[in-house]
């Protein structure tokens, strides 16, 4: 079974930080997962809220603040706003990353920052591209149709199969509360990569991992990946 980080290793450091993702690094994971937005000015940076204030009690929306504003407001907290650009620079090409694309317009503006990375059509398979909203993802596969996508649902856990034969899928992502053998074998007859979120004890990720679930999303890459590997 594989371990996504979630946002890095959101459990020992604040997620979707370099300090998260360096600790899920370090943890061996096989995939950073970290969610990405659009600041007022459509900088693409590392945030799951909407919002500021769970992470940093300011009562601000992303999208209506520039990147400049952002960073102004956030300096010297635990939680540093990061830019994509820096994420890329620093993990880009070294492990999987997964991309959760939060905002609309999301696609557009990443694609062309992944042009250095992308010199031939295997390097796609250094990034996942994951998403609630089908028209993001829509836009990557325009983009490539080799790129990796992944669909994740809100109610329906069964939603990837109206979508799949637009979008061509490589993987599900399933919420943890939705999750059951059925929608995982509906998954893997159409020969999709499956995972759940997000997954903090191993006996549920060990489970999971007998329903023939291919990855957990935890915040405890370390202490899952300890306990499965013990079992084995």
């Amino acid at each position: 079974m594989l371990i996504i980080g979630h946002r890095g290793a959101a459990g020992r450091q604040p997620g979707n930080t370099l300090a998260s993702l360096n600790a899920g690094r370090q943890a061996n994971v096989d995939i950073l997962e970290f969610d990405v937005r659009l600041t007022k000015d459509r900088i693409p940076v590392l945030m799951h809220d909407p919002h500021l204030w769970r992470t940093h009690r300011l009562p601000y929306l992303v999208n209506k603040l520039t990147y400049r504003q952002l960073s102004r407001r956030t300096k010297g907290s635990v939680n540093p706003i990061v830019t994509l650009e820096k994420v890329l620079k620093e993990f880009g090409g070294q492990v999987l990353l997964n991309l959760e694309l939060k905002d609309r317009g999301c696609a557009a503006k990443i694609l062309p920052m992944l042009d250095q990375f992308i010199k031939k059509p295997a390097d796609w398979d250094l990034f996942l591209f994951s998403s609630f909203r089908v028209n993001e993802l829509k836009r990557i596969r325009k983009a490539s149709r080799r790129a990796q996508l992944a669909l994740l649902h809100w109610y329906n856990p069964l939603r990837f199969l109206f979508v799949n034969r637009q979008l061509e899928l490589s993987a599900v992502g399933f919420h943890r509360l939705h999750v059951n053998t059925f929608v995982v074998s509906a998954a893997k007859r159409l020969g999709l990569f499956t995972y759940v979120y997000t997954v903090n004890r191993p006996q549920a990720a060990e489970r999971l991992e007998s329903l023939g679930v291919d990855a957990v999303v935890t915040d405890y890459p370390a202490l899952i990946r300890r306990q499965i590997g013990h079992h084995h």
